[in-house]
């Protein structure tokens, strides 16, 4: 975390590299470290994602972060705020906004701490010209993005079994 609040990127850059590569290397013993780095809170409850968000730690070290531990998108730091309340607050690129809103579509509701703090990230859409649409359209069409985007398995089935069928008919006739 010291190497994020300092802005510190390639330090914090270097240490995701090379705790990935070791990741693989049980003599290492490296890459465990990694998860329990990203997974810490610091004295507020925010995770390494939060705390990068809110400190505009470059996208490369904001994707990393967020694909070795996507769960981090789930989780409600300092004032019950997810990332993604960060990320509408503070700002980020279209791209990792949409790839947080990805991870967790869900996380477009949530209003954080009740009472007068109590606001989605849709609250904050108008911030960042950037990402107002992405903010802006709804979970369910999120939802609905994402399902069309995803490998559909039955379909490349359906398309191989057809592909034999073909191939046989041959065959027989």
């Amino acid at each position: 975390m010291r190497s994020i609040k300092a802005k510190q990127w390639h330090h914090l850059r270097d240490l995701l590299v090379l705790a990935t590569k070791k990741a693989g290397d049980p003599q290492q013993g490296y890459g465990n470290n990694l998860g329990s780095m990203l997974q810490a809170l610091d004295s507020f409850d925010n995770t390494a994602l939060h705390a990068a968000i809110g400190y505009q730690a470059p996208d490369d070290i904001l994707f990393t972060i967020l694909h070795t531990y996507p769960q981090a998108t789930q989780i409600h730091g300092a004032n019950s705020w997810l990332p993604l309340h960060v990320a509408a607050m503070y700002g980020v690129s279209a791209n990792v906004m949409e790839a947080l809103i990805r991870t967790f579509p869900q996380g477009l509701d949530d209003v954080g701490e009740g009472g007068i703090k109590g606001r989605s990230p849709r609250h904050f859409r108008d911030r960042f010209a950037h990402n107002q649409a992405l903010l802006s359209r709804s979970t369910d069409e999120w939802m609905r993005i994402i399902r069309m985007d995803e490998p559909d398995d039955n379909q490349s089935n359906i398309a191989t079994a057809t592909a034999d069928d073909d191939d046989q008919s041959g065959i027989l006739f």
